[in-house]
């Protein structure tokens, strides 16, 4: 793939806070969580929502959301009807499948504005009944999780996520890493990233730097404002006391993988002339990104192939990139990259990941993209990765710079 976007910006990202699986996002629907961001996004940037000529929305769990959910929520927003909306399934990779998509139409001339992001409720994602349209005489009727069935579920292989990445810890453990050193993706490697990844996530929410760019949800208790999922009080021990997920003598917990959560965030994009042309100012420069492929077992590999072939194509070195908000779908995968990549533990997501907050499965591409531009915005750092493994095999990833 030729690299290099030229001339695509992005002005603002905007995302609702994150909610805990049957937390306080439980009474607020996918779409109604899209809308919410795509309105705060619109209200912060001032923009004439006439102006925006494509919208692209990622949801991965859409058993019982209804037809074409990104519509759905364009229509419930203040952006005009008539405004192109495409709705993208994309696993964990939707949210930034869409902003990618929304970067080749400004490149190609097809649009001047866009918006894009993801969102999801794994809260509200229903239980469903396959192979029921013709009834059953008797016997036991057994319920299928679209939650898992549509998300977390590797249906090529016929197995969860976890244990995909049960077997990456079988296949590196004590084998060599590029740097002379051998892998180390123990039980007790992981629990110490999460630990982490829960005390940079409450630190950073204390702080307030993700106020900027959240936009409040309102519920029937009244609006959420903050993030929920972090636990900075856990210890080594409490991880370590945890069972296991997907094998009895395995090394994935609840503690050390992603939450099952819900969210949803969305940024907007432009070229650099037509933002100029309407007065935005621009928070990062969107400078390059790709997509790789490997056989489905190997999706955690796919997201060090992705990241080593954007820092070769951009002629730089791991350490040149200020920041990697590089989803935390299993601390297993993290610890992996950072050891496969050389990348510092002080650079890998380093207000929290998705080991607190959650992972909302079509949502975090858009609410971590949104994360570093406000990073980069800031001027904590000069540049940054996001992206994601996604199911199947592959991963995504972006490199964002200051604009």
């Amino acid at each position: 793939m030729p690299g290099g976007m030229t001339d695509v910006v992005i002005v603002e990202g905007a995302r609702t806070p994150h909610g805990t699986l049957l937390g306080s996002l439980s009474d607020v629907e996918a779409v109604e969580l899209a809308r919410t961001a795509l309105d705060g996004l619109v209200d912060r940037t001032e923009v004439d929502p006439g102006d925006i000529d494509w919208v692209g929305l990622g949801n991965a769990i859409q058993a019982g959301i209804g037809q074409v959910p990104g519509r759905q929520a364009v229509v419930a927003s203040s952006i005009p009807d008539a405004v192109r909306a495409t709705t993208i399934n994309e696993a964990s990779g939707s949210g930034l499948s869409a902003i990618t998509l929304a970067a080749d139409r400004i490149e190609a001339g097809r649009a001047d504005l866009a918006v894009a992001g993801g969102f999801e409720s794994m809260t509200n994602a229903p239980w469903i009944l396959p192979d029921y349209r013709e009834g059953k005489r008797h016997g036991d009727v057994t319920l299928k999780d679209s939650m898992i069935l549509d998300s977390l579920w590797d249906v090529n292989l016929d197995i969860h996520m976890g244990e995909i990445t049960e077997r990456l810890v079988d296949r590196t453990g004590g084998t060599p890493r590029p740097d002379g050193g051998t892998y180390d993706l123990s039980r007790g490697a992981q629990d110490e990233y999460a630990l982490r990844s829960n005390e940079r996530a409450a630190e950073a929410i204390d702080g307030g730097v993700f106020d900027p760019e959240i936009v409040p949800v309102e519920t029937d208790d009244g609006a959420v404002e903050r993030d929920e999922g972090p636990r900075p009080d856990s210890t080594l021990e409490d991880l370590g006391a945890l069972p296991t997920s997907f094998r009895e003598d395995g090394t994935i917990t609840p503690g050390n993988a992603s939450k099952l959560s819900d969210g949803a965030g969305v940024n907007l994009l432009a070229s650099r002339e037509a933002a100029a042309e309407r007065g935005l100012d621009p928070k990062a420069e969107l400078v390059d990104y790709d997509l790789v492929y490997r056989p489905p077992d190997e999706f955690n590999e796919a997201v060090g192939d992705v990241v080593e072939a954007l820092l070769d194509r951009n002629d730089l070195a791991a350490e040149d990139v200020g920041a990697y908000w590089i989803n935390e779908a299993f601390a297993a995968q993290s610890v992996y990259l950072m050891q496969r990549l050389g990348i510092p533990r002080d650079l890998m997501n380093p207000h929290g990941g998705a080991v607190a907050f959650g992972h909302p499965i079509g949502g975090s591409g858009g609410m971590i993209a949104a994360s570093l531009v406000h990073q980069i915005d800031r001027g904590e750092v000069d540049r940054g990765f996001v992206g994601m493994s996604v199911g199947g095999g592959g991963a995504v990833m972006a490199l964002l710079s200051a604009p």
